[in-house]
């Protein structure tokens, strides 16, 4: 293997010339386009998959699902320790940084895959869920493609190239959908969703090697090792907790409630999650490297993140409001009527995962100013709390459980807040001023929300058309509300000649 040239050293490394605003502006928008289009393309695949699966399936199945992902997503966060964001936050990097990295998570991968298989029975055997020895199996290839795809990943974030990133997210959707709904109605159909995920994850890792490759140009070096492994390791370690505290609800009521209960659980507390983590993946993640950029200008950043905890607040807290109004209706028309149970878990959950909505950018905030370690404190702190809290609740079954975990994520969402105010500068009642626009649009679409439900009911309407009247009268009033927003976000995104109301900073 040659050593490269300064010319390509240089090509890696990205320029220490101030940054030009109105030029991240607009790449900014642009990345939110391409997530705004692809989304809406998942989304739509994905509801029309998970609906007919959930009326074909049961809700054992889904915990069985659900519990196979929590796997999938902690092996993979374990086996890739930090590294793709340690690629991205570098100010000037290095061919010897990049093949470094990919030397490692490949090496991590391959280890890593070969024991997740050889102990899948003992997962299995800990759930009390047998049918998760041949899932976790199943997914040992796409977890290792997954590894070989990390610098590949880190690459187009930093460039901020998301129309890749998105087609591959769309692609791996529609894989999920053809391999989940072809095996639904099969001798196989108990393994449908397993089958699903471990097609997703394999078409996302080969769109993305195929559309950015990036195999080494140079052996590993100790010396680029030690410039990326502080980073890397404080990032991994925050991000493995994260993953842990993020699921552990989901272990624990699997354990101590059963796969059904955790079926039920998980309908409640994805739906909430719906809008949120559809708002990462359109802007929250397109953040951290915008943010990086503005990592040694304060006001710039502090401007950024105001801006950003408004515009979040208006989409995140209006839907947790209607939701938490219209669950009945909701989840029965969707889901059907044995889906029914999840409905108070969802009311319960939806203060807590409103304020986990306006936390989406704090992770962003965090690793721009070097600090990943305040990641750690909270999922530590977090992690705690949602084992006391779901152990101790568990007598009471889903209702008692729901509402501990609403507080849960109340206080850490809070907290996270504060601190990236902070931060980047921002006083605890300038936070506050850019959550209320959006407190108050949930206050109307929630009024709009219920009385779209008592005409329904005055009406007589069953059926499908519950539907129209849960769903019009709040977007009605978002419209009539926000509409000069809509349109200023609009234009922004498709005409690059002006900037949008959403941009990064405001003068």
């Amino acid at each position: 293997m040659t050593r490269p040239t300064d010319t390509e050293v240089v090509a890696l490394q990205r320029s220490p010339a101030p940054i030009d605003r109105a030029s991240l502006d607009r790449r900014f928008t642009r990345s939110v386009r391409d997530n705004v289009v692809a989304e809406c393309l998942i989304q739509g695949v994905r509801l029309c998959a998970m609906v007919v699966l959930a009326r074909v399936l049961g809700a054992a199945e889904f915990g069985v699902f659900r519990v196979l992902m929590v796997v999938g997503m902690f092996s993979i966060t374990a086996l890739e320790p930090g590294l793709a964001e340690a690629l991205v936050q570098r100010k000037n990097l290095s061919v010897e940084h990049e093949s470094t990295a990919w030397f490692v998570i490949v090496v991590l991968g391959l280890g890593g895959v070969c024991i997740l298989y050889g102990g899948a029975w003992i997962i299995a055997r800990l759930m009390l869920m047998p049918r998760l020895t041949s899932g976790v199996r199943l997914i040992c290839l796409p977890i290792f493609l997954d590894c070989l795809a990390v610098t590949s990943n880190a690459h187009l974030q930093r460039e901020l190239r998301f129309g890749i990133l998105a087609a591959a997210e769309v692609a791996a959707e529609v894989a999920f959908m053809v391999t989940g709904l072809a095996l639904a109605w099969s001798s196989l159909a108990s393994s449908s969703l397993m089958a699903a995920l471990a097609a997703r994850m394999t078409i996302r890792a080969l769109i993305l090697l195929i559309a950015a490759p990036r195999l080494p140009r140079a052996w590993p070096t100790f010396a680029a090792m030690r410039d990326l492994r502080r980073f890397a390791a404080t990032v991994w370690a925050g991000s493995m907790l994260s993953v842990v505290s993020g699921n552990a609800d989901y272990i624990l009521v699997g354990r101590l409630l059963g796969a059904s209960a955790l079926g039920f659980y998980m309908l409640a507390w994805d739906l909430l999650r719906f809008v949120p983590d559809r708002l990462y993946k359109v802007a929250g993640r397109v953040a951290f490297p915008a943010f990086c950029l503005l990592q040694d200008d304060d006001a710039e950043l502090g401007r950024g993140y105001r801006n950003f905890v408004e515009y979040i607040g208006k989409v995140v807290l209006p839907v947790a409001a209607c939701a938490a109004v219209a669950a009945p209706e909701l989840i029965g028309t969707v889901y059907g009527a044995r889906w029914l149970p999840a409905a108070a878990p969802l009311r319960l959950l939806s203060i807590g995962l409103a304020l986990v909505g306006l936390r989406t950018g704090i992770g962003a905030v965090y690793y721009a100013k070097g600090r990943p370690t305040i990641d750690i404190y909270l999922h530590s702190a977090r992690l705690f709390m949602i084992i006391v809290a779901v152990c101790s609740m568990s007598a009471t079954g889903l209702m008692g459980i729901s509402a501990a975990m609403s507080g849960v994520e109340g206080l850490i969402s809070i907290a996270g807040l504060l601190i990236a105010a902070a931060l980047v500068k921002l006083s605890p009642g300038t936070l506050i001023a850019a959550a209320t626009p959006g407190l108050r649009l949930a206050a109307a679409c929630a009024f709009a929300t219920g009385a779209g439900k008592l005409i329904g009911a005055l009406c007589g309407v069953t059926g499908p058309l519950v539907l129209a009247f849960i769903v019009l009268p709040p977007a009605a009033i978002f419209v009539w509300l926000e509409g000069q927003t809509l349109v200023s976000i609009l234009a922004g995104a498709f005409d690059f000649n002006r900037l949008p109301g959403t941009q990064l900073s405001r003068s």
